[in-house]
């Protein structure tokens, strides 16, 4: 295209008295600003709702008689929230650069290495959150005894270990396995789920910022 941006940027440098390397310079500074102030503002959002979830769930929990297991869940929750606070605190220690592109390569950065260690956290806690789930369903389970009679009745093969049929346990173990094991992909499609559009604008801006200094 005739009048496009790397267009209208070689001809700002080619006419010293052009205006309009300050224009593009400008435009993409408020689009880097928008950028990072969106992000942040969607993380906040983030930590905010795991807290009121957190508050929520003993509550739930209780109702149906698990509120221990409520109280965990709460705990990861919100030890999850801090830590995410504690990252989001750290944005202020970053280098602000000569220029937005300077800045914009260093929050990326920045939200990159924050996505890595939160998968490495998240890798241990979404087992616990699957045996704790696991745990109140076994819990309740325990708690129909005419049910157990039931159904011990009707599949007198059944190895029972306690008032739990040991299947349920090897389900629970192989379960929260593969919870470890596939923690990282699930927390990756979660990120892709809610941050996927925003982080590909970001990744967009920042490659037509550097194709714009290689024309310089």
């Amino acid at each position: 295209m005739k009048n496009s941006i790397e267009t209208i940027w070689k001809e700002g440098f080619l006419n010293e008295k052009s205006l309009v390397v300050p224009k593009i310079n400008d435009l993409y500074s408020q689009k880097s600003k928008h950028l990072v102030d969106k992000i942040k503002r969607m993380f906040k959002i983030n930590i905010i709702t795991i807290i009121l979830v957190a508050l929520l769930l003993p509550v739930i929990y209780y109702l149906i008689d698990a509120i221990w297991q409520g109280i965990g869940i709460s705990i990861l929750l919100l030890c999850t929230a801090w830590y995410s606070k504690k990252q989001m605190k750290s944005i202020k220690a970053l280098n602000q650069g000569a220029t937005s592109y300077d800045y914009l390569i260093s929050f990326d950065q920045w939200l990159k290495n924050a996505l890595l260690k939160n998968e490495n956290v998240l890798r241990f806690s979404y087992p616990l959150y699957f045996l704790i789930v696991m745990s109140t369903i076994l819990s309740a389970w325990s708690k129909q005894e005419k049910l157990i009679t039931k159904f011990s009745r009707k599949y007198p093969d059944i190895v029972f270990i306690g008032d739990i049929p040991l299947f349920t346990l090897i389900i629970t173990v192989i379960g929260t396995l593969m919870m470890f094991f596939f923690s990282r992909k699930i927390y990756r499609w979660d990120v892709k789920l809610v941050y996927g559009r925003i982080l590909k604008k970001l990744e967009e801006t920042i490659y037509e910022m550097e194709k714009l200094k290689e024309e310089e």
